[in-house]
């Protein structure tokens, strides 16, 4: 019985958050009315109502409309908080809708992290407050000298903060804690929209390196306008200088971090990386002056391939031409809530691609991988995670740098080398 009246208090609680974030969705969107032209404010509409619709189609037919560019589930909500048109509201609880998985490993359902789960409206609340409000790109990127033999702990997308005992975020980072590495990186994304207060909260238990620790920008920290994002990098990652890409470099290797979400197209929601023009310059000067003769390491948020391995992405197109129409050796990915091993990419130089975007939100297998010829491996094995049944084991990289030589280990938050497998 008391577990019940447990329940039904964190219920409560929810619904109470989410009646608050109605009121605020509905002051934000009052007032953006007034600032926008009507053709801005009706394609904003229009987003929402594709949302909307891609949410109905989806639980009703258990995959995304086909043919369709995906519309971020941030927005799912909105049409229905706002009573825009006759919107019919959308499931908020497990009772009104069981979690099931989706073919690229995405949880439908209301929990938190889940797909529906209606508090992803700050999101949608933050970047509709800070569409025209963006922090000032920093511009005096950290070029590191490191040894030649060094030891890196990356992970993606683990910003949720210890929502739940035992959380996998927490696992993951005492894992890293306990490895003492060198340097450790997080790929990007705090949740729900990298406001100060999730910044603060979520991310001051990011696992610090022995010689430094760096975080790259993302989508969710761009909802809040990347204000309270490059406030926590001046003040909890001192080596990056206030900018949000660096290089790291030894006489084998040129690592590079960057920032792919600040010019990326606010009214996609961020979604799609893009490196905008100062970067790009700032890249292929690094590449000449700093990478001849070396192999090249590059960490992002934003995906260089589709989910399958298959196809580049516009992002690996201006990469491409950035580092002087070579790919990158290895490049380590977030953004998709997965962790993938791709092929070696042979129509790329080779380039070996990584997703790592597994830190801590919930996600379960991914059925679109399954036989996929550009997959090594994903991460299949369940975590027994009583809240979320279905969800697969989250968890971080490992890697090894001793001269020209990289040694890999994707470690799951149980503590167990998944791959390479024995």
């Amino acid at each position: 019985m008391a577990f019940v009246t447990d329940l039904e208090h964190e219920l409560g609680l929810v619904q109470h958050r989410v009646d608050g974030l109605v009121d605020r969705l509905k002051l934000s969107w009052d007032t953006l009315t007034q600032q926008l032209e009507p053709e801005k404010l009706q394609a904003i509409v229009g987003l929402l109502q594709r949302a909307h619709d891609q949410a109905q189609y989806t639980i009703a037919h258990g995959d995304l409309p086909p043919g369709q560019v995906p519309v971020p589930w941030e927005l799912a909500h909105g049409l229905s908080f706002l009573h825009l048109g006759a919107a019919k509201p959308l499931p908020q609880t497990v009772d009104e809708l069981p979690t099931r998985v989706l073919k690229d490993g995405s949880l439908l359902g209301c929990r938190k992290w889940e797909l529906l789960d209606p508090l992803w409206s700050e999101a949608l609340i933050s970047w509709i407050e800070n569409l025209h409000k963006h922090a000032t790109f920093g511009a005096t990127p950290a070029l590191v000298t490191i040894d030649d033999e060094v030891l890196l702990d990356l992970a993606g997308d683990w910003g949720t903060g210890y929502f739940q005992a035992n959380s996998a975020a927490q696992r993951v980072a005492d894992l890293i804690r306990q490895e003492k590495p060198d340097f450790t990186v997080h790929l990007g994304d705090v949740y729900y929209s990298g406001n100060s207060t999730e910044e603060g909260n979520d991310l001051t238990d990011w696992p610090l390196g022995q010689q430094g620790t760096f975080s790259l920008n993302s989508n969710h920290e761009m909802y809040s306008g990347a204000h309270a994002y490059f406030s926590e990098v001046g003040s909890l990652f001192p080596g990056q200088r206030g900018t949000s890409y660096f290089a790291l470099v030894n006489s084998h290797w040129l690592i590079v971090g960057l920032d792919s979400a600040y010019y990326s197209d606010p009214m996609g929601l961020y979604m799609d990386g893009n490196l905008g023009p100062e970067q790009q310059q700032w890249l292929k000067t690094l590449v000449s002056t700093q990478g001849q003769g070396k192999k090249i390491m590059l960490l992002s948020h934003h995906q260089g391939l589709d989910i399958t391995g298959q196809n580049p992405t516009p992002l690996y197109q201006q990469v491409y031409a950035a580092l002087g129409n070579r790919a990158p050796d290895y490049w380590y990915w977030g953004h998709l809530h997965n962790g993938i091993c791709y092929a070696p990419k042979a129509d790329m130089n080779g380039m070996n691609g990584r997703c790592i975007g597994h830190g801590a939100i919930p996600y379960g297998d991914a059925s679109e991988l399954d036989g996929a010829p550009g997959v090594l491996w994903s991460e299949t094995q369940l975590a027994g995670d009583p809240n979320y049944p279905l969800r697969v084991r989250n968890g971080y990289v490992r890697v090894r740098l001793q001269g020209d030589t990289i040694t890999e280990a994707f470690v799951g938050e149980n503590g167990v080398i998944s791959w390479p497998l024995a």
